[in-house]
């Protein structure tokens, strides 16, 4: 929240914070909510970064693994 307000929804630290809480989302199994978070992490990265960057990659890495988890295999693998 701290982030969001100081930087904004579109900066790649805010994308980061929500890939963290993602993360924190999936170990707990709430797998809808870190999908979504995992998702506007990837939407910043994407539009801040480009397909290209490392963290975008990761974000796309993170996308799958939720993907995976939840069974969405063909989902996952399109990642």
């Amino acid at each position: 929240d701290i982030r969001l307000k100081a930087l904004g929804p579109d900066h790649r630290d805010t994308a980061s914070s929500y890939s963290n809480m993602a993360v924190v989302l999936h170990k707990q199994g709430k797998l809808e909510e870190a999908q979504a978070l995992f998702q506007k992490a990837l939407d910043i990265f994407l539009q801040a970064l480009g397909p290209d960057h490392l963290d975008t990659a990761t974000s796309y890495n993170n996308m799958a693994n939720v993907l995976q988890t939840q069974g969405k295999l063909e989902e996952a693998l399109a990642m």
